[in-house]
């Protein structure tokens, strides 16, 4: 009876300490290269488990989850272990935080891990080379750079695939090269992937290393198989890492806020240099040269009495002997009642050979417009002279005048009659042509109705429009999309029917051009 007693409190005593759970946590890998992933893994013993929830581990996404259980039976005792993994891909070195695990009412507090990032070295010997290459380590905002990436194997190891991740340029515009390059370096065969880089700000920008995956095939050999199978099943491919070398650049700030970097010119063209009222004129922004072509904004022109539609640019860039540049060109159409000039427009670029600041301008065009509202001009000398008129010879030009008007009177009188008479006898003939009934009256359609309908394209109708651009409503509304159709690559469909019915409503008050 007393062993037995003894026996319930020694199970009372350790019951807690057979219940106390088990919690553990592990990584698949504590040392890493930077892009590549690792999984984090809480494992837990118990009837009642909660784990904890987590999206990010020290600001890394977590970008997979996965779950696992394990039942086991020991002296006819059910053991259940349950595990959680999170996988994510750190940036830098890191420690795993502890977290709280609920088991069987329980709290648990896991264990931190710490996890490093290390810099991928490079063997220049090796069988198989990454290599990072650039033109110039000094430049000037702006400036290009050439970015060649050169992959180098030994002529008797063979590659099966090669997988060669993109570069990360985070402080470059960038404009990758078509193509790779083969060629031969000493005992190895080349094969070259370039790109063009211009640097978006100053200091030390730093380009790290490439990561490459190169497939190999393995043979594996099966044993009791014929060598025939072995040969055709039994090939596996075998990746493994390469990495590059990792580069630096010191970029230097342009002066006085310049964006531009190398060598430009500009000018400007219009189709016509005499145009009616009312009706466009269309001219064209060139800049043409080599550097950072890309970097050239948008002209806008401000000209005051004057309608202004300016399309977005057209950049055609390229390499020509090691030198980028091309051309940027912009479509603006001017339209006026009166005479203009355009005024220059004007480049700023810091300039390759000279390394000074440099301001280039287009020449003025004047533009004479006819149809218009002519502007009232005083002649000053002849405003003078006439302020000098004495009192006497106005009062002779008075007399002088109120004779000549007498006698113009007689002669307008006699010339009204004439008139009078012609114009009743041929309101009398048209009277006895229209004895019969006259038939009901059709409607005809207008003038402007027919040139909408007849319109064969957009640019028809939109200078045809340009006209009546005051009368707004819809035809503001319809402007705006053939501008967008025109000039901004926009496809939109136009109702002409719409303006038809706006145009016949509106007869009696608009005056065809």
């Amino acid at each position: 009876m007393k062993r037995q007693l003894l026996g319930s409190l020694y199970l009372l005593l350790f019951l807690p300490l057979l219940l106390v759970a088990d919690v553990k946590v592990s990584v698949d890998k504590n040392a890493l290269y930077r892009g590549d992933s690792v999984t984090y893994t809480i494992s837990a013993t118990g009837s009642d488990i909660e784990f904890p929830t987590i999206q990010e581990i020290a600001g890394a996404a977590i970008t997979q989850t996965g779950s696992s259980q394990n039942i086991k039976i020991i002296n006819g005792d059910f053991q259940k272990t349950i595990s959680k993994s999170y996988t994510f891909t750190p940036q830098q070195s890191l420690e795993i935080p502890s977290y709280k695990v609920l088991v069987d009412g329980g709290v648990e507090h896991t264990k931190t891990i710490p996890v490093k990032i290390v810099e991928p070295s490079q063997d220049k010997s090796a069988p198989v080379v990454l290599d990072a290459r650039v033109s110039k380590t000094k430049v000037h905002v702006g400036e290009m750079v050439r970015f060649d990436l050169v992959f180098k194997k030994k002529p008797n190891i063979p590659v099966y695939k090669l997988d060669i991740e993109e570069p990360k340029f985070e402080d470059f515009w960038v404009k990758q090269l078509d193509g790779v390059k083969e060629g031969v370096e000493g005992e190895y065969t080349t094969q070259t992937y370039s790109y063009l880089l211009f640097a978006q700000r100053s200091g030390t920008l730093k380009i790290p290393a490439v990561m490459a995956k190169v497939g190999q095939i393995s043979k594996q050999n099966r044993r009791g198989l014929d060598p025939f199978f072995n040969s055709a099943f039994g090939q596996q491919i075998r990746y493994t890492k390469l990495f590059s070398n990792s580069v630096s650049i010191e970029a230097e700030s342009l002066p006085n806020g310049l964006e531009l970097y190398g060598d430009f010119d500009i000018k400007v063209d219009v189709d016509r240099m005499t145009a009616l009222a009312n009706k466009p004129v269309n001219l064209t922004v060139k800049v043409v040269g080599h550097g950072n072509i890309d970097d050239v904004q948008k002209f806008n022109l401000e000209m005051p009495g004057a309608v202004i539609y300016a399309n977005e640019p057209t950049i055609k860039s390229g390499l020509d002997k090691d030198q980028y540049g091309g051309i940027f060109e912009q479509k603006i159409v001017i339209i006026a009642e009166e005479d203009y000039t355009i005024p220059p427009f004007e480049l700023h670029y810091f300039d390759e050979e000279t390394q000074k600041e440099v301001v280039k301008k287009s020449q003025p065009v004047n533009i004479k417009v006819t149809g218009g509202t002519p502007l009232k001009r005083v002649d000053s000398s002849s405003q003078a002279s006439n302020i000098e008129l004495s009192k006497e010879s106005r009062s002779s030009e008075v007399k002088e005048d109120a004779s000549t008007r007498s006698n113009d009177a007689r002669y307008e009188l006699l010339a009204a009659a004439v008139v009078g008479f012609v114009i009743g006898a041929i309101f009398v003939w048209l009277l006895l042509l229209n004895r019969q009934e006259r038939p009901a009256k059709v409607p005809t359609v207008t003038p402007l109705s027919k040139r909408i309908k007849k319109a064969k394209d957009d640019k028809e109708l939109f200078e045809l429009l340009l006209s009546y651009k005051h009368e707004g409503g819809i035809v503001a509304e319809v402007l705006a999309l053939l501008e967008e159709n025109l000039y901004r690559g926009a496809s939109h469909t136009i109702d002409k029917k719409a303006l038809i019915d706006f145009f016949e409503r509106s007869d009696d008050t608009i005056v065809l051009p």
